[in-house]
């Protein structure tokens, strides 16, 4: 199955402001979607899932119906409680 990838401005920005390296790492495991990576179903919303990358965490909306990804955010999971309150 291939799925369609839709960026938000806001995690977009947040990747280009991350190192060359660590930049690769996050798109790589966003192109892998939904099919590898450490990823979990978040209580509360139908298809909100989030995607560990080390210390990163990539929020995602999955509508199978469509085979459409749409990337929420991504943040560096320092305080990992802020990510989730800011869906």
């Amino acid at each position: 199955m291939t799925y369609k990838y839709n960026i938000r401005k806001k995690a977009m920005k947040f990747i280009e402001k991350q190192e060359i390296q660590q930049r690769k790492r996050i798109l790589k495991s966003i192109y892998s979607l939904p099919v590898t990576g450490d990823i979990k179903k978040l209580a509360g919303n139908d298809n909100l899932y989030r995607l560990r990358v080390g210390d990163y965490r990539i929020l995602f909306l999955l509508s199978p119906e469509n085979d459409k990804i749409t990337l929420v955010d991504v943040t560096n999971a320092g305080n990992r409680g802020q990510i989730y309150n800011d869906v």
